[in-house]
């Protein structure tokens, strides 16, 4: 145990430098502004902003070099960074895929209006975001933006749900919660097993086929990798934008990456022979890949001279998966998809918008998904009142002036979560139990405080009482719980 408590504290050492990629700032939320590198903010351009919106899948917090791990390299997540502010204590809605989207898109957390359970690409027929619920490109058509989605949906299937009739002008991607990235008899492609392999790699079908336009025909190139796909096809729709600036334009660029099943372009995976673990070495190998394709993007912006009057968010969905094996292992952080520890919906959260806020580095203010809503529409239309039912916090303000104190509340039945300040009251109803943290003193979860602070327990216990019953009926069932163990912590995994 106390080798395990110098590693977290070694990693926390680690985790609060910003040095090694050149990010100026504290992860402290009472830094003055003084000891953040203040960028003057110049209007370049009196138009709306345009919007890029990159989110990834399940890619950990502690997989990148942002916060000031060296170990698997970011430099281009890093840029977005540099530019912006990196939330070290940014939060997604939920701890898994399609819940976490729906929260993205719309603003709300999704449990308010029934959205509470993942959708089964094979089992939950009829599933998807509520068509009473305005999207993100909902919301921009009427200003005038262009909007395009690119990548994984995960938020319905049947023709109701579809992006373009979503709000999104243009689509090129998949419906399922997940796919193949490449056939594996493509010459210079690496494909891993790992001992949870569902299936065996083979043509894309049904909802896990590529298909683009509102009619959604086949757009299935399976010989090209679509981590790289996906790259082209937002470089296009940036590039045409940059032909018409007098429309805004919001690009959704959802890469699958680093998503299971395990495939990259030998080129990544020879960049990391020191890794010895072929499903590590494969699975970082395409975080690098997913990094390149970010660093493409924002060279298309700068070189179109569009980079200053664009705002870019980079997020994950949620946490990684501990069951194949390719979580960081050395980083309480590293795993927890499907649980409520910290490891599942703490993520790395990053917001650069140069000719509308100052670079800030580094902020420790508790940040949520769903404040990319918010965020978006006060940049886009700062001429009125945000829509009432969205519930997040403008995150330009936020980084301007921290909120160490704000309170976030999670929950999927019978698993619930609350943080406010560095108090974290862990919950399961089924289970009958719950346990207290101090997220400052104790990264891993390890120490219950609930003996020694009664008074963080019942009110944080009150705020997830309220949330929970202030919620409909979910719009279709749980599909599992079950007990799981996460980076050595015991604790139950919603499904």
């Amino acid at each position: 145990m106390f080798l395990r408590a110098r590693r977290f504290l070694s990693t926390v050492a680690l985790a609060t430098s910003a040095l090694s990629i050149g990010l100026t700032g504290c992860a402290d939320t009472h830094a003055t502004s003084s000891r953040a590198a203040v960028r003057a903010v110049v209007p370049i351009s009196k138009g709306r902003p345009n919007i890029v919106i990159i989110l990834v899948d399940d890619l950990d917090w502690a997989d990148v070099s942002t916060y000031g791990r060296s170990d698997v390299p970011t430099s281009n997540i890093d840029r977005i960074a540099k530019s912006g502010v990196a939330f070290s204590d940014g939060y997604v809605a939920a701890s898994v895929c399609a819940v976490s989207r729906a929260a993205l898109l719309t603003g709300r957390m999704p449990q308010r209006f029934g959205f509470t359970y993942n959708i089964n690409d094979e089992g939950d027929r009829g599933a998807g975001l509520p068509v009473d619920q305005q999207t993100l490109a909902d919301r921009l058509r009427p200003l005038g933006y262009r909007t395009a989605a690119f990548g994984k949906w995960h938020l319905g299937s049947d023709p109701q749900f579809y992006p373009t009739r979503r709000g999104f002008d243009e689509f090129f991607g998949f419906l399922a919660g997940e796919t193949n990235y490449v056939d594996p008899a493509t010459p210079g492609i690496v494909t891993t097993p790992t001992e949870e392999d569902k299936y065996v790699i083979g043509p894309r079908t049904g909802n896990h086929a590529i298909v683009e336009g509102p009619d959604a025909r086949g757009a299935d190139d399976f010989s090209r990798y679509l981590t790289n796909q996906i790259t082209d096809r937002a470089i296009d729709f940036i590039t045409r934008g940059a032909a018409n600036r007098d429309r805004p334009f919001f690009a959704y660029v959802a890469y699958n990456a680093p998503h299971w099943p395990l495939q990259v372009p030998q080129a990544y995976y020879d960049r990391f022979a020191h890794i010895e673990d072929p499903v590590r070495r494969t699975y970082v190998a395409m975080i690098a890949a997913m990094d390149d394709g970010v660093g493409q993007i924002l060279d298309t912006l700068e070189q179109r001279g569009l980079r200053d009057n664009t705002m870019v968010v980079f997020l994950s969905d949620n946490g990684c998966p501990h069951r194949f094996g390719f979580c960081n292992p050395a980083h309480p952080w590293g795993a927890g998809k499907f649980t409520y520890l910290e490891g599942g919906t703490r993520v790395p959260f990053i917001l650069s918008w140069p000719a509308g806020m100052e670079t800030r580095g580094v902020s420790a203010s508790p940040v949520s998904s769903v404040d990319i809503a918010a965020t978006v529409m006060r940049a886009a239309d700062p001429a009125h009142a945000l829509p009432k039912e969205l519930e997040g916090h403008d995150l330009v303000t936020t980084a301007r002036r921290p909120q160490p104190d704000r309170l976030l509340v999670w929950g999927q039945e019978p698993v619930y979560a609350a943080r406010q300040g560095d108090r974290k009251l862990w919950l399961s109803r089924d289970w009958n139990m719950s346990y207290l943290y101090d997220l400052k003193a104790d990264i891993a979860e390890d120490r219950d405080l609930s003996a020694h602070d009664p008074a963080s327990v019942r009110h944080l216990g009150k705020a997830i009482d309220q949330f929970r019953t202030s919620l409909p009926a979910p719009l279709w069932k749980l599909h599992n719980t079950r007990k799981v163990t996460v980076n050595g912590h015991e604790t139950e995994m919603v499904y």
